[in-house]
């Protein structure tokens, strides 16, 4: 019967784990499909893992630069040689005078002439003529000196020389009349039919230079730069529209002008990616006209020259010849500093630098748009795929499978930027693999431990029910003692919740211990069950061998039990119930049976069955003797405190003799 019971227990839960498989299953789909579509709307903390993933990328694949361009630096020492910045214009046009005789191909000015020079000698007799009504003359002074700006303009009209301006984005924004030079953007493949609009930043404003210096450059680009939402540069735009015109950056349009290129293509793709093309170079878009720059690492990558050392002729001509010029500061002070992902403090004109060497050296890096289509089919792919394993296998093999998927994922986007300068990012994929495990793991968990819960009140539903059959069988002879095994069973328990504080009994009577103390308290005389009739159901006293043979049910108790525990393993209520059947008779003074044992010696259940037996044996009728009443049965156990019984066990009964009665009132035989 038993061997029957466990099989019939081990069947449904088979059937119960492979019906759970399609539940997580479903669930490990919808986590897939949940997780995609969050990464549709670019939460901050998606972007952010993007953009950390990319930087990392990107400092295994930074490349040495080129030696085109070169940075003549208005630094430190040309501040302490010729004063603080803003520098008299003619002192740039003798900058820009010297570049152009040591050879520079192109300049490019990160700067910008909004304003009148105020050091200039033309300004200053204005203004003291405004103010002072005083005409300074300056007649002894050459007249192409007395004007910086006219000089910086005679400087600037000798060509090889593009001016920098700032577009601005505000709703307000408001802007003169300014003079800014664009280019023709020409449109080839797929949809070249769209707005141009739809691929480049529109401006609402500009802060410009000069009239007279944009008429006498003839080339100008803008100098705007956009970080991320998390501060660092990573990309940067080529064009901006501006009311219709389309106007390039300061690099872009330097290269341009030393290219001798006055118009740009704009290719799209099949694929929805522009690309434009320069000079048989193709520079990857990313969204509004920007390109992804490849830094080369921390500032000062490039060739770093101090306009101190132009302007006192210490540079020889080969430094300068041929190569494109970018002039800029990275003076501190100056606010001309930018994070990248190398360097948290970046020279804006070393910005520039970098975008004519990626352009020069073809090495973009490009994020196409179906970057994106690829991760989340990536994503997804790969949920469905760890949802099988997860839901079919255990948790060591998918944790292999799951780290092992991670890893490929990883390698195989490293790989990418590292062969293709594509940038494919892993985000998505590992984070759908990381809470497909996270979560279905969490389930599998909650769902087992769910399970065991439910086994767990299985096995104990079993283990009253194995009680209430083995004592039931004391019953089937000895009918008298229906009732005596629900009342004892409950005398116990009342005797144990009232001891349980005592220091005596508070490190053996914990709760667990009372429950198993109470299911077990209906064994104490299954060893009945090895009497003979003649002795058990005997009306009258019995002789002295037959009372040897009723105190046998004691061993029978324990050996029956035993012989359980061995098939059961060390099971506690069996062990508790082995200890009521075989001491339940043995007294405080050392003259009970089958042992003898005396005070402490006897277990804690024993020493309570004794006295819930005694009193309900003396307040049950029975075949061999009339029922005492409830105050006589307290009075004789009183009595044999300290003899029979356990004084504090005693005491503990006194105390709670009136729920004695009760019990005894609500369980009595019929």
């Amino acid at each position: 019967m038993t061997h029957t019971l466990f099989l019939r227990k081990k069947k449904p839960i088979y059937r119960r784990d492979r019906r759970d498989r399609p539940r997580f299953f479903l669930y490990g789909i919808l986590i897939s499909v949940f997780l995609f579509i969050v990464s549709l709307a670019k939460p901050t903390l998606i972007d952010f893992l993007h953009n950390r993933i990319y930087d990392t990328l990107l400092s295994t694949v930074a490349g040495e630069p080129s030696s085109i361009p070169v940075i003549v630096d208005i630094d430190e020492k040309s501040l302490r040689q010729y004063g603080q910045w803003p520098w008299p214009r003619y002192r740039v046009a003798i900058l820009i005078e010297k570049l152009r005789a040591l050879g520079a191909s192109t300049i490019g000015l990160d700067m910008l002439f909004a304003e009148e020079d105020r050091t200039s000698m033309a300004t200053i007799r204005k203004e003291v003529l405004r103010d002072f009504g005083v005409d300074l003359g300056f007649r002894e002074v050459p007249p192409d000196l007395r004007d910086s700006d006219q000089r910086l303009a005679d400087a600037l009209s000798k060509g090889k020389v593009v001016l920098g301006y700032q577009f601005l984005f505000e709703e307000d924004s408001v802007t003169d009349h300014c003079l800014l030079h664009s280019i023709q953007v020409n449109k080839l493949g797929h949809g070249i039919e769209k707005e141009n609009s739809a691929v480049f930043m529109n401006a609402r404003g500009v802060s410009c230079n000069l009239k007279m210096l944009s008429q006498a450059a003839g080339s100008s680009g803008f100098f705007n730069v956009s970080p991320d939402p998390d501060g660092i540069l990573r990309r940067v735009p080529l064009i901006i529209e501006y009311q219709g015109r389309f106007y390039p950056s300061l690099a872009l349009a330097t290269l341009m002008q030393s290219l001798s290129v006055n118009d740009i293509l704009l290719k799209t793709e099949h694929t929805g990616g522009e690309f434009l093309c320069l000079n048989k170079a193709m520079i990857p878009l990313t969204s509004k006209g920007n390109m992804l720059v490849r830094f080369r690492g921390k500032s000062n990558t490039f060739n770093y020259i101090s306009a101190a050392d132009i302007l006192s002729d210490h540079i020889p001509k080969g430094e300068i010849e041929g190569k494109i010029v970018f002039v800029g500061t990275s003076a501190p002070g100056m606010k001309e500093f930018k994070s990248t992902p190398f360097d948290p403090i970046f020279p804006g004109v070393e910005i520039h630098a970098t975008v004519v060497d990626n352009i020069f050296k073809k090495d973009f890096l490009s994020r196409p748009k179906w970057a994106l289509g690829l991760e989340s089919l990536m994503a997804l792919g790969l949920g469905f795929l760890s949802t099988l394993i997860l839901v079919w296998t255990g948790a060591g093999w998918s944790s292999l499978f799951l780290g092992g998927a991670g890893v490929c994922v990883w390698q195989a986007s490293a790989w990418m930027f590292r062969n293709e300068s594509i940038f494919i990012s892993p985000v998505l994929p590992i984070a759908v693999l990381a809470c497909n495990f996270s979560l279905l793991t969490f389930l599998k968990f909650w769902h087992e431990e769910k399970r065991a819960r439910e086994r767990t009140r299985e096995l104990v539903m079993v283990q009253e029910a194995a009680i209430e059959s083995m004592s039931s069988l004391t019953e089937t002879r000895d009918p008298d003692t229906g009732g005596h095994i629900k009342r004892t069973q409950t005398y116990i328990e009342l005797l144990a919740e009232h001891l349980k504080d005592q220091p005596k009994f508070k490190e053996f009577l914990d709760n667990e211990t009372i429950d198993l103390l109470c299911k077990s308290a209906p064994l104490h005389d299954i060893g009945k069950v090895g009497v003979s009739d003649q002795i058990l159901l005997k009306p009258g006293k019995l002789t002295e061998q037959e009372f040897e043979a009723m105190k046998k049910h004691t061993l029978y108790g324990r050996d029956t039990i035993l012989a359980a525990e061995r098939k059961l393993g060390n099971t506690s209520f069996l062990r508790f119930a082995r200890e009521i059947a075989y001491t339940h008779h043995e007294r405080w003074d050392g003259s009970g049976y089958p042992e003898g044992l005396k005070g402490n010696q006897i277990p804690i259940p024993g020493r309570l069955m004794a006295l819930a037996d005694t009193y309900d044996a003396l307040t049950s009728k029975r075949i061999y003797k009339s029922q005492f009443a409830h105050e006589d049965a307290v009075q004789i156990i009183v009595k044999a405190r300290g003899s029979q019984f356990d004084p504090d066990v005693v005491d503990a009964f006194f105390k709670v003799k009136e729920d004695f009665r009760q019990i005894a009132l609500r369980y009595a035989d019929p």
